[in-house]
């Protein structure tokens, strides 16, 4: 997608049903809105591998809505999301049915690679964010550190990930001194959803991007005749 990056006064950018996508355009400078759907192959981690520099995904430095929804490859969130400029943007994070991820970033423990894979120590991550919905990633099963350092978020909604679920109990849970500052707080087990409809917001989204999409294309065939 390396021709996306002539559009730099893009604002909005919905990328959905491309299995064939591996990567994502390197300089959007004015995006502010981002919706990646059904995306099989697509890996987000440019930051931490393939040699990319951090200059060269600089360019999401306005983002403030980020929407990801069946990423199977996803298993933490990029660097260039959490550190940088994108950072001090981005306000609403919605992360659905993404089968393989397992925490938002790295802890310092986890790895002996501390050029690759962690962040610098100290640092604060996605300190605008207002409003984190994760839902249905099963693999999902802790918080990281400094998510009590999350002072902007306000709202929060965990479901369907069943091994994160009972440490978020308020006042009995593992980390519920983590999450008791947010003041808009949705916590469910998969147990409580109606297994068989699933994420049905997210389906809902999908099919609202495909009307948009027709729409689209319907009115650019109908200004070349």
């Amino acid at each position: 997608m390396e021709w996306m990056g002539t559009f730099t006064a893009l604002r909005t950018l919905i990328i959905a049903d491309f299995p064939c996508l591996s990567s994502l355009p390197k300089n959007l400078p004015a995006l502010d809105t981002l919706a990646i759907m059904s995306c099989e192959s697509l890996d987000l981690g440019l930051g931490n591998r393939n040699g990319v520099k951090e200059d060269d995904i600089r360019g999401f430095g306005r983002l403030r809505i980020l929407i990801l929804y069946e990423i199977p490859k996803l298993e933490i969130l990029p660097r260039w999301l959490i550190q940088g400029p994108t950072s001090n943007t981005l306000l609403s994070l919605y992360i659905e049915s993404c089968d393989n991820f397992r925490a938002l970033w790295e802890e310092e423990e986890e790895s002996p690679n501390l050029s690759s894979s962690i962040l610098p120590e100290g640092t604060d991550h996605l300190i605008a964010l207002r409003q984190l919905k994760i839902q249905y990633c099963p693999r999902l099963s802790a918080l990281p550190k400094k998510m009590g350092n999350l002072s902007a978020l306000t709202h929060l909604t965990i479901e369907g990930c069943t091994k994160l679920a009972n440490k978020c109990k308020q006042g009995t849970g593992e980390y519920w001194n983590k999450i008791a500052h947010v003041l808009d707080l949705y916590i469910s087990d998969y147990s409580d959803s109606d297994e068989e409809s699933g994420p049905v917001l997210s389906k809902q989204l999908v099919e609202r991007v495909k009307r948009w999409r027709n729409r689209a294309f319907s009115n650019s065939a109908n200004r070349t005749v």
